[in-house]
């Protein structure tokens, strides 16, 4: 049985267990009852009103028809608003935005996450070039970051990985010395890389940010990711030496060495 052949019921626990709530969970924001979402993934109770199943959908984070197992219509060439975004990456000067304080625009941010997070593409493409603008004229390197990083997973999403990746190198740029920005802008770029088939340069990008936010290694290699002493090291968290010490350190309190010293 395929995914399109299962029973919307089916469909509905398949998402919520993906989407790591429980029964109750996901009655609560539904602000329903547990026994009603019980009946549902069970097929005892019937879902024919499309608005509840805009509902749950909406509460899934999935389009309603993927509940309703229809394959869905993508419209051939690009999608409405990706050329905007596209000229909003292509500009190299700081553009006139409207002024907006910091708290502003982070919330902006937020909203637009939560927007990614929920699927609404074609609300968040019309969103992103004037958000694109406005972090760009704030030159707050954490908002830019996070700005360019949105822009690239709903560009990946709809397909344009390649322009996907473009954002996700505005973001490391952005990121400039920070390494903790810089690793989540590698995050992007490893994604937008492996939806263009790249896989490999996916994981060298990803491995060399990782490396970056690790703690300075004692010698050279200690602590990389992926190398040999690395290994060894995770394999050896303990220093033995150190235990020899303490376990001294316990002994001499244990004869009254050092009390009152």
């Amino acid at each position: 049985m395929t995914s399109d052949d299962l029973p919307i019921g089916r469909r509905v626990a398949r998402w919520r267990v993906r989407r790591q709530m429980t029964q109750q969970m996901l009655a609560d924001r539904l602000r329903r009852s547990k026994s009603w979402v019980d009946k549902v993934e069970r097929g005892v109770r019937t879902l024919d009103r499309y608005s509840v199943i805009q509902e749950l959908a909406h509460v899934l984070r999935v389009e309603p028809e993927v509940l309703l197992g229809q394959p869905r219509s993508t419209p051939p060439g690009t999608p409405d608003g990706v050329d905007d975004i596209r000229a909003a990456l292509a500009r190299y000067d700081t553009p006139q935005a409207p002024a907006q304080t910091t708290d502003e625009l982070r919330r902006h941010v937020g909203y637009a996450w939560l927007t990614y997070q929920h699927a609404h593409y074609p609300q968040l493409v019309r969103v992103l070039p004037g958000l694109l603008d406005a972090a760009q004229a704030a030159q707050r390197p954490e908002l830019l970051v996070q700005t360019y990083r949105i822009t690239s997973s709903v560009l990946v999403k709809l397909g344009e990985a390649d322009l996907g990746w473009l954002a996700a190198d505005r973001a490391m740029t952005a990121a400039g010395d920070d390494p903790v920005l810089a690793a989540t802008a590698a995050i992007s770029v490893g994604q937008a890389l492996r939806a263009s088939g790249r896989d490999r340069l996916a994981l060298a990008a990803t491995l060399a940010a990782a490396n970056r936010v690790l703690p300075a290694p004692s010698r050279c290699g200690d602590h990389e990711v992926g190398g040999v002493l690395g290994y060894q090291t995770a394999r050896q968290p303990h220093d033995h030496r150190g235990e020899a010490r303490r376990g001294e350190a316990r002994a001499g309190r244990g004869r009254g060495e050092g009390v009152g010293g």
